[in-house]
């Protein structure tokens, strides 16, 4: 999976109350909607461990949209998922970028709900295709020796 700095929503973003990607995606003036043609997916992962004194505190993840950088009418386009209380390191939201957006500019939303964590951090990026490779421990089982 290739990543392009200009696709990065949020990169290491402490993510301690609800809040706003720390960048955006400006679309441009052409009106273009890019969750038409190629897919296009929005993933989201956890850097560092969500702690949460009360062990209920979710994250949900949604798309922003708005004519101005400023985001002063913001309007929700796709909501992502929901991290779970104490996620862990390497927790993964991956959804397709739907079709339908048509303002300028484009962010992520972190919303929190059941109170604050006290840490956690989030990585949420546009990417073309995405890396389904996944590690499994070791078998302890029998092995095969190919020496």
């Amino acid at each position: 999976m290739i990543l392009d700095a200009q696709n990065l929503f949020s990169d290491a973003q402490a993510v301690t109350a609800s809040a706003a990607s720390t960048n955006l995606i400006d679309l441009r003036a052409t009106n273009q909607d890019p969750g038409v043609g190629e897919n296009l997916y929005v993933v989201s992962l956890v850097d560092v461990a969500f702690t949460d004194a009360g062990n209920d505190s979710t994250v949900t993840v949604t798309l922003e949209t708005d004519t101005a950088d400023t985001f002063g009418s913001a309007t929700t386009v796709q909501t992502i998922g929901t991290f779970a209380a104490l996620s862990a390191a390497g927790t993964v939201l991956i959804a397709r970028l739907q079709p339908g957006i048509t303002e300028r500019y484009l962010r992520a939303y972190y919303t929190l709900a059941n109170g604050n964590l006290t840490t956690g951090s989030i990585t949420t990026f546009l990417c073309h295709n995405v890396d389904k490779y996944r590690a499994y421990p070791k078998s302890s089982g029998s092995s095969i020796d190919l020496t």
